[in-house]
């Protein structure tokens, strides 16, 4: 199964469509209904899902950077490591700008597919299950890497343990100046994160209601297959018999003749 998915997912996301039927049909003739349902459930992937697919397969030094990055930035935020994480905010800009220039291979994208493959190299950085579901290169959309934290700063981290003191002292500096720009960072991503949840409420439901659509139609596309099957069961039957009448209509005129003569 899993090989099988791999397979339709390194295909052009043109051909995703009759791919998965014809494979899912020749598993079910070779008689294995379940794994056939699992293939027609193989959800198309979005453009951008694709475009992240076609860059693990290709680029993979640009996966190994996302991966080192990744870990840099998931141990500075369980440190609270504020400075490390202010000099890492900046790669991290430059990084994704370079995912996304490398995964269009020097297409012209729209705003929404540039958004999504944001969306999902971030996750990817901010999670390590996330990153490894996207290093498959089997993703259909942003919610195959659902579960992780999607902006900077939202992650759940441990507070790190602090010793006993006998007096309140204040924060050095720099500390300060970390906490300050945690918070500026946790303020943007909130914002950040609303508003991709909004994105997301909207794509969800405009997915369900095209898979709903799919569903329909593939139920469709069934009936009209069986139909045309028995039709042609029905042809052929039809031609057998009026084979037969026709033998049947000229053994009946040579009796005739032969009476008459």
């Amino acid at each position: 199964m899993t090989r099988d998915a791999d397979e339709l997912y390194a295909l052009p996301r043109e051909e995703f469509t009759a791919a998965r039927k014809a494979l899912a049909k020749r598993v079910r003739d070779s008689g294995d209904p379940q794994a056939a349902a699992q293939i027609d459930k193989l959800a198309k992937p979005t453009t951008a899902a694709w475009l992240v697919n076609r860059l693990v397969r290709s680029a993979p030094d640009a996966v190994a950077e996302l991966t080192e990055l990744g870990d840099a930035l998931r141990a500075a935020h369980q440190s609270a490591d504020g400075p490390a994480l202010r000099d890492l905010t900046p790669k991290r800009a430059e990084v994704l700008r370079t995912l996304v220039t490398r995964a269009a291979q020097g297409d012209d994208l729209s705003e929404p597919i540039i958004r999504e493959l944001e969306e999902m190299f971030t996750t990817a950085l901010l999670d390590e299950s996330a990153e490894e579901r996207l290093r498959t290169g089997r993703i259909a959309s942003v919610r195959d890497l659902s579960g992780a934290p999607a902006w900077p700063g939202l992650a759940v981290t441990p507070q790190p343990k602090r010793e006993p003191e006998k007096k309140q002292k204040k924060p050095p500096e720099d500390k300060r100046a970390a906490i300050a720009a945690a918070k500026a960072e946790v303020k943007s991503a909130e914002a950040d994160r609303a508003k991709a949840e909004r994105a997301v409420a909207a794509a969800e439901k405009a997915v369900a209601k095209a898979e709903e659509r799919v569903r329909d139609l593939n139920a469709q596309l069934d009936a009209a297959e069986a139909a045309e099957l028995d039709a042609r069961r029905d042809l052929q039957l039809a031609r057998r018999t009026a084979k037969e009448a026709e033998r049947a209509t000229a053994a009946a005129w040579r009796r005739r003749q032969q009476l008459e003569e």
